[in-house]
């Protein structure tokens, strides 16, 4: 992806999630990143653009669920997966409001972290 067009910051965001094309979602994987608009999926199992995905991401034991239409897909073979970028960006269409809030926590603590200095 070459243009950034977030509307919202991207945190990082190392959680489990499920996700597929089917409701509830079967595959699993995890979430390397989250903004209001979507999530980024560490994933060798890719969909095209334009494909509706169900995901259900487990925070602390609770799971959130949302849905969402594949932004941009990237896959790698399993050999080089963990060097280069493999994976999937979820634009969320319907998301869970309380995994809303979680980010909003997550946001509300990086702007409060001081960056380190040289």
């Amino acid at each position: 992806m070459d243009v950034d067009n977030r509307q919202s910051k991207r945190l990082p965001f190392n959680h489990s999630a499920k996700f597929g094309q089917k409701n509830p979602p079967g595959r699993i994987s995890f979430v390397t990143d989250l903004s209001e608009g979507g999530v980024c999926l560490k994933t060798n199992t890719v969909f095209q653009p334009g494909t509706k995905v169900y995901l259900s991401i487990t925070v602390d034991g609770l799971s959130y669920e949302a849905e969402g239409v594949v932004a941009w897909a990237e896959k790698a073979s399993p050999a080089i997966m963990h060097q280069v970028k493999s994976g999937m960006g979820i634009k969320f269409t319907d998301v869970d409001h309380a995994l809303l809030e979680v980010y909003n926590g997550k946001l509300q603590i990086s702007a409060h972290v001081e960056p380190e200095r040289d």
